[in-house]
């Protein structure tokens, strides 16, 4: 199937909504790490990998607009909102950069969530069904 098919209005705005948290997260992170708020318990290096380097991972599949890794990833998105919902409540000198993750992996969880059924739908892709077993 060509993920490159023509794409209906509303599953490029899901895809752009996935996209701007996606990437925005991707960038804030590393800043946040080194220049905003250095980590006072771990290294700046140890807490990049911790931190970034998982949300690298569905890069690929997000920029060739594959819907499943878009489904993937909205998992990967809830780590993320459970990380700034607890920086919110945990850390008073970080809340504002927590609020912004929060609504950066917000958008990529919802984004994901809308691209990957809308474009499954328009692919045709199905999860397969499960055999019914004889007894």
């Amino acid at each position: 199937m060509n993920n490159m098919a023509k794409m209906k209005l509303a599953t490029a705005r899901a895809r752009n909504l996935t996209l701007a948290g996606y990437f925005g997260l991707l960038i804030l992170l590393p800043i946040w790490i080194w220049y905003l708020s250095p980590p006072e318990l771990l290294s700046k290096e140890a807490t990049t990998i911790l931190w970034w380097l998982p949300a690298l991972l569905p890069l690929r599949g997000i920029i060739l607009n594959k819907p499943f890794t878009f489904a993937w990833s909205g998992f990967l998105a809830v780590f993320y909102i459970s990380q700034a919902i607890t920086t919110i409540i945990a850390s008073d000198n970080e809340q504002y950069l927590a609020l912004v993750e929060l609504i950066l992996a917000s958008c990529w969880f919802t984004g994901a969530a809308m691209f990957s059924r809308w474009r499954g739908e328009e692919l045709g892709l199905e999860l397969p069904n499960r055999k019914k077993s004889k007894s």
